[in-house]
């Protein structure tokens, strides 16, 4: 049974980011953690942690390594890209927010209080709501709710979000 088949609830708050007064820059890292329940009622502890590794100047390409575990299962994988988050990319995001059909709000999590641009988007019947803020890869915060019914789940929703 793959991960996306069985989601339930998933929810990520921001624990941490180490980020350079100008952003991308090799070194910044993210960390999310939260919860994750599978329409079984099996819940385990999400963690995932994305840092700049390198950057190719002549091809002005970004490496990334994305570190993510959930509960007792890991994995790593690299990606290359040449769009990363950058601060004028927020401010793009706080002016379009609301024509984007977005919420402009204040997220308060472990690290520190976010101004953000929460944007909710629905997939296969699954809502997805992300908190855009000025943190390195801009996701403040992000939660994932499969509705009654969805993914052969009947019972109601509980998602629990914390700290580690």
């Amino acid at each position: 049974m793959n991960a996306r088949s069985r989601v339930f609830a998933f929810t990520f708050v921001t624990l941490g980011s180490l980020q350079a007064m100008a952003y991308p820059s090799v070194g910044d890292k993210v960390t999310w953690s939260g919860d994750f329940k599978t329409a079984e009622g099996v819940a385990s502890e999400v963690q995932i942690i994305k840092e700049v590794v390198a950057y190719n100047k002549d091809t002005k390409v970004w490496t990334v390594k994305i570190n993510t575990r959930v509960g007792q299962e890991t994995s790593t994988q690299t990606i290359e890209t040449a769009d990363l988050y950058t601060p004028a990319k927020y401010s793009a995001m706080l002016t379009q927010c609301k024509d984007k059909g977005g919420v402009l709000e204040t997220l308060e999590t472990n690290p520190g209080k976010y101004k953000t641009c929460k944007i909710t988007t629905t997939e296969n019947g699954v809502v997805i709501e992300k908190w855009w803020g000025d943190i390195p890869f801009g996701i403040v915060s992000k939660a994932t709710r499969a509705p009654t019914g969805v993914n052969g789940n009947d019972s109601p929703l509980n998602v629990a979000t914390r700290g580690l």
